[in-house]
């Protein structure tokens, strides 16, 4: 509930590495970024139902770094 859809692979990845953190190598697979610390998912790559991948962040966390 506390992740912003980013429409853009290009958009999303670019702020995961302007927040100094990985990106996936790939959107071809769903991912998930775990804040450890604060027990969240920070950033995650989702297939739809249709087989295309959405991206979201945790914009108010991946902000604090």
């Amino acid at each position: 509930k506390y992740l912003t859809e980013i429409k853009n692979a290009h958009l999303f990845a670019e702020y995961l590495r302007s927040s100094g953190l990985k990106s996936p190598k790939s959107s071809d697979s769903e991912w998930e970024l775990v804040d450890t610390d604060r027990e969240r998912v920070v950033a995650k790559v989702q297939k739809d139902p249709s087989g295309n991948p959405k991206f979201f962040i945790c914009a108010a966390l991946l902000g604090r770094r």
